[in-house]
């Protein structure tokens, strides 16, 4: 089926691209949906265009006022107008909004193309991959039935030394598949990447520290005044636990590397 996408009064003409096929049973969702996508191609804000979370919603709560009015043929002279003063007062930034979604859209297209030719050569590696093991497997299985009836060895012991190069070559090309895709990064990235011209090295030399790391010496007197607060179980203290051990540890900490630079 065709519908009209133009909204407005009778006796308005009627331009051949303002007809589409239609995607919805029901033609009010049909023409609301393309109402919204021409009325955002003007309101077009974000939220980064507002001083405040509230002035956005508002903004927001205006679009779906002028949606409703033109899908609905509500006061759609007066809406029209509205419209038309917002392009005037805003067309500047409008048409920055428009760059700069196009740029995104641009972006958002390259990627998926990307990704989907990244798959689809993923996918060819993997039939070529399967080809070559099936193959490999029959050239296998025909190299142990020429064994077997040639040789004079237990057949028990060529089908076990058979079964351990089985798994060798499965070893093999399992760690050769994770290396491939499963690093994080794509081999098509792998290939792009530029070489280092830079061929300069920095030699480092070591040189030892003047200062001292462990820091100012606590005394005995502190430590015990803030270990009587601690409390610690009979079982604890009958394995050796101290309570000066729970106030070493967090005053050492505070205090090393205090002298380095003194």
């Amino acid at each position: 089926a065709v519908v009209s996408t133009q909204s407005g009064h009778y006796g308005r003409g009627l331009k051949k691209n303002g007809f589409k096929t239609k995607r919805f049973e029901d033609f009010s969702v049909e023409r609301e949906v393309d109402v919204r996508k021409r009325i955002l191609k003007v309101y077009n804000k974000t939220e980064d265009d507002f001083p405040s979370l509230r002035e956005f919603n508002d903004y927001l709560e205006d679009i779906e006022e002028i949606v409703f009015n033109f899908a609905n043929t509500v006061d759609v002279e007066e809406t029209t107008a509205k419209v038309e003063a917002y392009k005037k007062d805003n067309f500047k930034i409008i048409q920055k909004n428009r760059v700069a979604q196009s740029r995104q859209e641009a972006y958002l297209k390259e990627k998926t193309l990307a990704e989907e030719k990244e798959s689809e050569e993923r996918r060819a590696h993997e039939q070529e991959c399967e080809m070559m093991e099936e193959m490999e497997r029959v050239e296998r299985k025909k190299k142990l039935l020429d064994q077997i009836a040639s040789s004079d060895r237990p057949a028990d012991e060529i089908l076990l030394l058979h079964k351990e190069e089985e798994e060798t070559v499965i070893n093999k090309r399992s760690l050769h598949s994770m290396s491939a895709y499963n690093s994080g990064f794509s081999i098509a990235m792998i290939n792009s990447a530029k070489p280092i011209t830079d061929t300069k090295v920095f030699i480092y030399k070591y040189e030892d520290g003047m200062g001292d790391n462990c820091g100012p010496k606590t005394s005995e007197e502190t430590i015990q005044e803030y270990a009587e607060d601690v409390v610690v179980s009979d079982v604890a203290l009958a394995g050796g636990f101290l309570r000066d051990y729970v106030v070493h540890r967090p005053v050492d900490d505070a205090y090393s590397g205090l002298l380095i630079f003194h």
